[in-house]
């Protein structure tokens, strides 16, 4: 499986539709490479195999 992020192409925000910026946490699952990344927005991303799985309420 091709990871979004590092192929280059950024996953969008659910809420804003803006690429996530660089990851701040990057981890190694049984279910693939799940990313932290903060959006422009001010939304956090949760990012499991290059694609965006869950996002917080918003920035407030």
């Amino acid at each position: 499986m091709t990871d979004e992020i590092s192929a280059g192409r950024r996953p969008a925000c659910p809420s804003c539709g803006r690429p996530a910026t660089v990851p701040a946490s990057t981890h190694h699952t049984s279910e693939g490479i799940v990313r932290y990344a903060r959006c422009a927005c001010g939304r956090w991303l949760v990012v499991l195999a290059g694609r965006v799985i869950g996002a917080n309420a918003g920035a407030g």
